[in-house]
């Protein structure tokens, strides 16, 4: 109804716009042919009156020249003699009734329109002669009304005609160029429907038709419907992940919970006796430690998600590989470790300077879960151009291409690894997430038998604040 109600409107206003410019147009014409026709009329009064004046001498007192000097045979011509005796002379239109001379302004000089007593309408002009006797030369205005009535009847019916022409047009070329707001309602529709991908088809970019209006719309609206398919999307895969993730944390809270709870009820009912008790708590304090790293991650990777690291400052990446080796080395001195980084001035990226720390604590807190405690490790650093690549490399068992492609998922840990580790699997996670909100790619290179290669690439800053005087740089 609406989609009817538009295109109505739409003719109805053409037409109507057309309409009024026709009776505009002709009222217009008809005006200015009368008006033409009256200025030819009284040239032609004038003309007739200019002849009267020259052969005056020549008429005699009756007046039976006068016909000849005017020899048009539309001309009413009337004489009134000195004595009053008034001669008229009957021309192609019937005379009036009444003499003209009794209803003309002598004191006129000009053309004046004079009605007889039937209604009938001539122009005429006096024309004073010597010895007080006039002469009345007219025309009839008939011919006149008769010309414009007949041209305002011919527009009257050529204007009808090119309406009718036009309101077909107009509902032909409405209908052809709201087409494709039909095919945008019947997207919508199907849209609605659950055919998340049905689109308007927006005509092709750069041509005639997308720089139209309804060209514009429809791409406008194709790019809307791809953006709400694509947030959909990742809104279902966010649920997806979500709902996982729960699944996941429940699963890991739950093995330490029910140990905690388990000695718990061992001790209150007495079943463990005092000389396993001491083993039995530092067991409980085990699990709960655990479960406190386990939360403790879990929560970063929950601000992570929500609030990434906003801050952009420039932060020495150098200084702080160094920090993060020697803090490892402290945990394990027996590890060889070993850090790679370019001679010459710091290496300096954007970012925050404790979620990079937390990344680095991570990748070399993954080396000593998944590597023997003699196995070597190295942290190296490479710039290009304007990326920063940090890469971690053991020389420990490796993982197969199926277990690097899962190692930065949450809570994911290979198989042969879980009994060792006892890891949740959210370090990875924690680097993978870290990584992203400072807007870096992370990456894992390894065979089974040839070590593992963690690396994560960052946004470099631009040289003139690579030379480390800068004072937001930020050393270990």
């Amino acid at each position: 109804m609406t989609r009817r109600t538009l295109r109505f409107s739409l003719v109805t206003s053409m037409v109507a716009l057309a309409a009024a410019g026709l009776l505009v147009t002709c009222g217009t014409a008809a005006v200015a042919l009368r008006s033409y026709l009256l200025e030819r009329t009284d040239e032609q009064l004038a003309a007739a009156a200019e002849l009267v004046r020259q052969r005056a001498t020549v008429l005699v007192p009756d007046g039976p020249e006068l016909r000849s000097v005017v020899s048009v045979t539309e001309y009413l011509i009337e004489y009134r003699r000195a004595d009053g005796r008034t001669l008229r002379f009957a021309s192609g239109s019937p005379l009036p009734a009444d003499p003209l001379l009794d209803r003309a302004d002598p004191a006129r000089a000009s053309v004046q329109t004079i009605t007889d007593t039937a209604g009938a309408r001539y122009r005429v002009r006096l024309v004073p002669l010597p010895g007080g006797s006039r002469v009345l030369v007219g025309l009839p205005l008939a011919p006149v009304r008769n010309t414009v009535a007949r041209f305002v009847l011919i527009a009257a019916l050529t204007g009808a005609v090119v309406l009718v022409l036009l309101t077909l047009l107009a509902r032909w070329l409405v209908h052809r160029r709201l087409r494709p707001l039909d095919e945008i309602a019947a997207t919508a529709a199907a849209i609605a429907g659950g055919d998340l991908d049905r689109r308007a088809g927006a005509p092709p970019a750069g041509s005639a038709a997308a720089r139209t209006e309804v060209g514009r719309l429809s791409t406008a609206v194709d790019r809307m419907l791809t953006r709400i398919q694509a947030a959909m999307t990742a809104r279902e895969r966010s649920e997806e992940r979500m709902r996982a993730f729960v699944a996941d944390a429940s699963h890991e809270l739950r093995t330490p919970v029910t140990s905690i709870s388990g000695y718990l009820q061992l001790i209150r009912t007495g079943v463990i006796d005092l000389g396993a008790r001491p083993d039995v708590l530092r067991r409980i304090e085990e699990e709960a430690g655990r479960m406190g790293a386990l939360v403790n991650e879990l929560l970063y990777l929950a601000r992570l998600d929500a609030d990434p690291p906003a801050r952009r400052d420039p932060v020495d990446l150098t200084a702080l590989i160094r920090d993060a080796v020697a803090d490892a080395s402290a945990v394990e001195p027996s590890r060889p470790l070993t850090v790679s980084v370019p001679a010459g001035p710091p290496v300096i990226v954007a970012g925050d300077d404790g979620t990079l720390r937390q990344v680095l604590a991570n990748l070399l807190g993954n080396v000593r879960a998944h590597t023997p405690p003699g196995a070597a490790a190295q942290v190296s650093v490479v710039v290009t151009g304007d990326r920063v690549r940090i890469a971690v490399r053991d020389t420990g068992p490796g993982m197969s291409a199926e277990a690097a492609a899962h190692a930065f998922e949450r809570f994911w840990r290979a198989e042969e690894s879980r009994a060792r580790s006892g890891g949740a699997g959210l370090g990875l996670a924690i680097v993978a997430e870290a990584v992203r909100a400072h807007g870096g790619e992370t990456g894992i290179v390894s065979s089974p038998g040839a070590g593992a290669t963690v690396w994560f690439a960052l946004p470099g800053v631009p040289n003139e604040l690579s030379s480390g005087s800068h004072p937001g740089v930020t050393g270990g």
